[in-house]
Protein backbone atom coordinates (compact mmCIF):
# COMPACT_ATOMS: atom_id res chain seq x y z
CA UNK A 1 0.00 0.00 0.00
CA UNK A 2 1.55 3.33 -1.47
CA UNK A 3 0.56 6.04 1.47
CA UNK A 4 1.09 9.77 0.41
CA UNK A 5 2.87 11.93 3.19
CA UNK A 6 1.54 15.11 3.85
CA UNK A 7 4.28 17.64 3.51
CA UNK A 8 6.91 16.53 1.64
CA UNK A 9 6.97 18.14 -1.40
CA UNK A 10 6.53 21.59 0.41
CA UNK A 11 9.41 20.57 2.96
CA UNK A 12 11.33 20.62 -0.35
CA UNK A 13 10.26 23.38 -1.92
CA UNK A 14 11.13 25.32 0.90
CA UNK A 15 14.53 23.68 0.94
CA UNK A 16 15.22 24.64 -3.24
CA UNK A 17 13.50 27.99 -2.01
CA UNK A 18 15.72 28.67 0.99
CA UNK A 19 18.87 27.67 -1.60
CA UNK A 20 17.96 30.18 -4.49
CA UNK A 21 17.45 32.88 -1.80
CA UNK A 22 20.65 32.32 -0.44
CA UNK A 23 22.66 32.27 -3.87
CA UNK A 24 20.74 35.41 -5.41
CA UNK A 25 21.40 37.28 -1.85
CA UNK A 26 24.92 36.29 -2.17
CA UNK A 27 25.39 37.58 -5.67
CA UNK A 28 24.71 41.07 -4.43
CA UNK A 29 25.97 40.98 -1.20
CA UNK A 30 29.14 38.73 -0.82
CA UNK A 31 29.52 39.93 2.89
CA UNK A 32 26.26 38.65 3.72
CA UNK A 33 26.12 35.76 6.17
CA UNK A 34 22.72 34.25 6.38
CA UNK A 35 22.90 30.44 7.52
CA UNK A 36 19.49 29.84 6.63
CA UNK A 37 16.44 28.20 8.70
CA UNK A 38 18.24 25.05 8.67
CA UNK A 39 21.09 23.28 6.86
CA UNK A 40 19.04 22.87 3.47
CA UNK A 41 21.68 19.95 1.75
CA UNK A 42 21.78 17.25 4.93
CA UNK A 43 18.23 18.20 5.27
CA UNK A 44 17.63 17.22 1.78
CA UNK A 45 19.27 13.82 1.80
CA UNK A 46 17.31 13.01 5.34
CA UNK A 47 14.08 13.22 2.95
CA UNK A 48 15.51 11.34 0.25
CA UNK A 49 17.06 8.47 2.79
CA UNK A 50 12.72 8.33 4.33
CA UNK A 51 11.38 8.52 0.63
CA UNK A 52 14.07 6.20 -1.21
CA UNK A 53 13.96 3.89 1.53
CA UNK A 54 10.42 3.97 0.56
CA UNK A 55 10.60 3.30 -3.07
CA UNK A 56 13.27 0.26 -2.24
CA UNK A 57 11.05 -1.49 -0.12
CA UNK A 58 8.10 -1.33 -3.32
CA UNK A 59 10.44 -1.67 -6.28
CA UNK A 60 10.30 -5.25 -7.27
CA UNK A 61 14.46 -5.43 -8.33
CA UNK A 62 17.46 -3.08 -7.05
CA UNK A 63 17.39 -2.63 -11.47
CA UNK A 64 13.69 -1.25 -11.17
CA UNK A 65 14.64 0.93 -8.33
CA UNK A 66 17.87 2.32 -10.27
CA UNK A 67 15.79 2.98 -13.22
CA UNK A 68 13.68 4.90 -11.03
CA UNK A 69 16.09 6.77 -9.62
CA UNK A 70 17.78 7.66 -12.87
CA UNK A 71 14.20 8.89 -14.40
CA UNK A 72 13.59 11.25 -11.73
CA UNK A 73 17.39 12.75 -12.13
CA UNK A 74 18.80 12.84 -15.02
CA UNK A 75 16.87 14.35 -17.16
CA UNK A 76 16.30 17.35 -15.59
CA UNK A 77 20.32 17.55 -14.82
CA UNK A 78 20.96 17.35 -18.58
CA UNK A 79 18.50 20.36 -19.14
CA UNK A 80 20.27 22.23 -16.92
CA UNK A 81 23.58 21.49 -18.96
CA UNK A 82 21.87 23.04 -21.60
CA UNK A 83 20.74 25.40 -19.52
CA UNK A 84 24.53 26.83 -19.20
CA UNK A 85 25.79 26.40 -22.54
CA UNK A 86 22.35 28.44 -23.56
CA UNK A 87 22.95 31.43 -20.53
CA UNK A 88 26.48 31.09 -20.20
CA UNK A 89 28.97 28.69 -22.01
CA UNK A 90 30.31 25.82 -22.66
CA UNK A 91 32.74 26.02 -19.77
CA UNK A 92 30.68 26.78 -17.63
CA UNK A 93 28.34 24.06 -18.71
CA UNK A 94 31.49 21.66 -18.61
CA UNK A 95 32.69 22.77 -14.78
CA UNK A 96 28.81 22.03 -13.87
CA UNK A 97 29.31 18.55 -15.21
CA UNK A 98 32.64 18.38 -13.34
CA UNK A 99 31.18 19.67 -10.05
CA UNK A 100 28.18 17.06 -9.88
CA UNK A 101 30.49 13.99 -11.14
CA UNK A 102 33.06 15.03 -8.17
CA UNK A 103 30.58 16.19 -5.64
CA UNK A 104 32.09 19.64 -5.10
CA UNK A 105 35.27 18.48 -4.93
CA UNK A 106 36.77 18.77 -7.76
CA UNK A 107 36.29 22.25 -10.79
CA UNK A 108 38.47 24.09 -13.04
CA UNK A 109 38.80 27.52 -12.07
CA UNK A 110 36.17 29.26 -13.44
CA UNK A 111 32.28 29.38 -12.84
CA UNK A 112 29.76 26.49 -12.51
CA UNK A 113 25.95 25.56 -11.35
CA UNK A 114 27.30 25.48 -8.04
CA UNK A 115 24.31 23.52 -6.43
CA UNK A 116 24.75 20.39 -8.34
CA UNK A 117 27.79 19.14 -6.03
CA UNK A 118 25.52 17.65 -3.84
CA UNK A 119 23.16 15.25 -6.76
CA UNK A 120 26.96 13.34 -6.85
CA UNK A 121 26.21 11.91 -2.68
CA UNK A 122 22.87 11.39 -2.77
CA UNK A 123 23.48 9.43 -5.85
CA UNK A 124 25.87 7.26 -3.87
CA UNK A 125 23.60 7.12 -1.25
CA UNK A 126 21.27 5.45 -3.21
CA UNK A 127 24.15 3.08 -3.87
CA UNK A 128 25.04 2.53 -0.18
CA UNK A 129 20.89 2.04 0.64
CA UNK A 130 21.15 -0.91 -2.13
CA UNK A 131 24.01 -2.34 -0.60
CA UNK A 132 22.84 -2.27 2.85
CA UNK A 133 19.34 -3.26 1.48
CA UNK A 134 21.03 -6.77 0.43
CA UNK A 135 23.20 -7.33 3.51
CA UNK A 136 19.69 -7.37 5.04
CA UNK A 137 20.48 -4.25 7.72
CA UNK A 138 17.20 -2.93 7.53
CA UNK A 139 16.01 -5.83 8.47
CA UNK A 140 17.53 -5.22 12.02
CA UNK A 141 17.77 -1.20 12.71
CA UNK A 142 20.46 -2.09 15.05
CA UNK A 143 23.12 -1.74 12.12
CA UNK A 144 21.84 1.34 11.17
CA UNK A 145 21.93 3.21 14.52
CA UNK A 146 25.59 1.62 14.72
CA UNK A 147 26.29 3.03 11.32
CA UNK A 148 24.71 6.46 12.21
CA UNK A 149 26.93 6.62 15.57
CA UNK A 150 29.67 5.92 13.37
CA UNK A 151 29.17 8.75 10.67
CA UNK A 152 28.90 11.08 13.76
CA UNK A 153 32.20 10.24 14.91
CA UNK A 154 33.41 10.50 11.47
CA UNK A 155 31.84 14.18 11.58
CA UNK A 156 33.91 14.58 15.16
CA UNK A 157 36.93 13.63 13.52
CA UNK A 158 36.87 16.17 10.55
CA UNK A 159 35.14 19.07 12.38
CA UNK A 160 37.80 21.10 11.67
CA UNK A 161 38.07 20.41 7.99
CA UNK A 162 37.24 23.04 5.27
CA UNK A 163 33.43 24.13 5.90
CA UNK A 164 32.70 22.48 2.18
CA UNK A 165 33.99 19.15 3.34
CA UNK A 166 32.06 18.94 6.82
CA UNK A 167 28.64 19.48 5.21
CA UNK A 168 29.45 16.79 3.15
CA UNK A 169 30.11 14.78 6.04
CA UNK A 170 27.25 15.59 7.39
CA UNK A 171 25.14 14.24 4.75
CA UNK A 172 25.10 10.28 5.84
CA UNK A 173 24.35 10.99 9.22
CA UNK A 174 20.93 12.78 7.88
CA UNK A 175 20.26 10.20 5.18
CA UNK A 176 20.86 7.88 8.28
CA UNK A 177 18.18 9.41 10.01
CA UNK A 178 16.04 9.82 7.55
CA UNK A 179 16.38 6.06 7.15
CA UNK A 180 15.52 5.32 10.56
CA UNK A 181 12.46 7.33 10.59
CA UNK A 182 11.12 5.46 7.85
CA UNK A 183 11.90 2.06 9.75
CA UNK A 184 9.86 3.53 12.86
CA UNK A 185 7.02 6.08 11.15
CA UNK A 186 4.51 3.81 12.48
CA UNK A 187 5.63 5.86 16.10
CA UNK A 188 6.17 9.20 14.56
CA UNK A 189 2.98 9.22 13.31
CA UNK A 190 1.05 9.13 16.43
CA UNK A 191 1.02 12.47 17.23
CA UNK A 192 -1.26 15.57 17.07
CA UNK A 193 0.03 16.77 13.29
CA UNK A 194 0.70 20.54 15.03
CA UNK A 195 3.32 19.11 17.24
CA UNK A 196 6.50 18.36 14.35
CA UNK A 197 6.13 22.17 13.03
CA UNK A 198 6.55 23.13 16.55
CA UNK A 199 9.35 20.93 16.64
CA UNK A 200 10.36 22.32 13.53
CA UNK A 201 10.31 25.53 14.35
CA UNK A 202 12.66 24.87 17.38
CA UNK A 203 15.19 23.36 14.97
CA UNK A 204 15.55 26.63 13.55
CA UNK A 205 15.99 28.42 17.17
CA UNK A 206 18.48 25.67 17.87
CA UNK A 207 21.29 26.95 15.18
CA UNK A 208 21.68 29.34 18.60
CA UNK A 209 22.25 26.31 20.97
CA UNK A 210 25.76 25.27 22.16
CA UNK A 211 25.54 21.67 22.97
CA UNK A 212 24.37 21.15 19.21
CA UNK A 213 27.53 22.10 18.00
CA UNK A 214 29.24 19.35 19.43
CA UNK A 215 30.09 16.60 16.66
CA UNK A 216 31.52 19.49 14.80
CA UNK A 217 27.44 20.45 14.44
CA UNK A 218 26.39 17.24 12.63
CA UNK A 219 23.85 16.90 16.28
CA UNK A 220 22.40 20.50 14.64
CA UNK A 221 22.21 18.83 11.04
CA UNK A 222 20.41 15.57 12.37
CA UNK A 223 18.17 17.42 14.53
CA UNK A 224 17.09 19.86 11.73
CA UNK A 225 16.66 17.20 9.08
CA UNK A 226 14.78 15.02 11.70
CA UNK A 227 12.18 18.08 12.07
CA UNK A 228 12.48 18.79 8.42
CA UNK A 229 11.25 15.11 8.02
CA UNK A 230 8.66 14.66 11.04
CA UNK A 231 6.35 17.40 9.24
CA UNK A 232 6.43 15.96 5.64
CA UNK A 233 5.05 12.69 7.38
CA UNK A 234 3.32 14.14 10.04
CA UNK A 235 2.60 17.39 9.89
CA UNK A 236 -0.74 19.42 9.76
CA UNK A 237 -0.98 19.40 5.70
CA UNK A 238 -0.33 23.10 4.36
CA UNK A 239 0.45 22.19 0.84
CA UNK A 240 -2.25 21.42 -1.67
CA UNK A 241 -3.11 17.84 -2.77
CA UNK A 242 -2.18 18.25 -6.39
CA UNK A 243 0.86 20.50 -7.14
CA UNK A 244 3.75 20.88 -9.79
CA UNK A 245 7.15 19.37 -7.81
CA UNK A 246 9.45 22.06 -9.00
CA UNK A 247 11.61 21.70 -5.73
CA UNK A 248 14.20 19.88 -7.96
CA UNK A 249 14.11 22.19 -10.64
CA UNK A 250 14.01 24.88 -8.53
CA UNK A 251 17.31 23.41 -6.93
CA UNK A 252 19.27 22.90 -10.13
CA UNK A 253 18.08 25.76 -12.45
CA UNK A 254 17.98 28.86 -10.11
CA UNK A 255 21.85 29.53 -10.60
CA UNK A 256 22.34 29.62 -14.27
CA UNK A 257 19.72 32.32 -14.12
CA UNK A 258 20.93 34.30 -11.17
CA UNK A 259 24.63 34.27 -13.76
CA UNK A 260 22.69 34.89 -16.60
CA UNK A 261 20.97 38.37 -14.77
CA UNK A 262 23.76 39.32 -13.21
CA UNK A 263 26.25 39.84 -16.12
CA UNK A 264 23.39 42.00 -17.81
CA UNK A 265 23.40 44.06 -14.63
CA UNK A 266 19.84 43.36 -13.79
CA UNK A 267 20.75 42.24 -10.43
CA UNK A 268 21.12 45.40 -7.82
CA UNK A 269 19.19 45.16 -4.02
CA UNK A 270 19.01 42.23 -2.49
CA UNK A 271 15.15 42.26 -2.63
CA UNK A 272 14.80 43.14 -6.09
CA UNK A 273 17.35 40.46 -6.94
CA UNK A 274 15.73 37.67 -4.98
CA UNK A 275 12.19 38.43 -6.64
CA UNK A 276 14.19 38.77 -10.23
CA UNK A 277 15.47 35.34 -9.56
CA UNK A 278 12.41 33.73 -8.52
CA UNK A 279 10.07 35.73 -11.35
CA UNK A 280 12.40 33.64 -14.10
CA UNK A 281 13.47 30.73 -12.39
CA UNK A 282 9.49 29.49 -11.72
CA UNK A 283 8.17 29.60 -14.74
CA UNK A 284 11.32 27.85 -16.40
CA UNK A 285 10.63 25.07 -13.59
CA UNK A 286 7.21 24.86 -14.42
CA UNK A 287 7.86 24.47 -17.87
CA UNK A 288 9.96 21.85 -17.03
CA UNK A 289 8.20 19.95 -14.96
CA UNK A 290 5.26 19.66 -17.81
CA UNK A 291 7.25 19.20 -20.20
CA UNK A 292 10.13 16.72 -19.78
CA UNK A 293 10.21 15.82 -15.42
CA UNK A 294 6.25 14.47 -15.69
CA UNK A 295 5.97 12.96 -18.71
CA UNK A 296 9.36 11.04 -17.99
CA UNK A 297 8.66 10.16 -14.49
CA UNK A 298 5.25 8.27 -16.47
CA UNK A 299 7.88 5.15 -16.86
CA UNK A 300 8.77 4.88 -13.71
CA UNK A 301 4.77 3.47 -13.74
CA UNK A 302 5.18 1.65 -16.83
CA UNK A 303 8.00 0.04 -16.60
CA UNK A 304 7.03 -1.12 -12.58
CA UNK A 305 3.88 -2.66 -14.36
CA UNK A 306 5.87 -4.04 -16.94
CA UNK A 307 8.14 -5.84 -14.18
CA UNK A 308 5.21 -7.38 -12.07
Amino acid sequence: MHYRYPNFDLMRLFLAGQVAVAHAWYTVDPNFGWPGFVMAVPSFLAISGFLVLKSYEFSNTWRNFMRKRVLRILPALIVSFVLCLVLQDWLTSWNSVLNWLTGGLYTLPYRANGPLWSLAWEEAAYVTLAVLWGCGAYRRPIWIWALLALSLLVCWALREAPPHYRIITFLAPAFLTGNLMYLYRQYLVKVHPIVPWVFLVAAVQANYMQFLSYFGGSLLAVVEAFAVVWVGIAGLRLQPKVVPDISYGLYIYHMPFIMFLADHGMLSGVQRSILLMFAVTVPFCLVSWFIVEKPILRLKTRSAVQLA
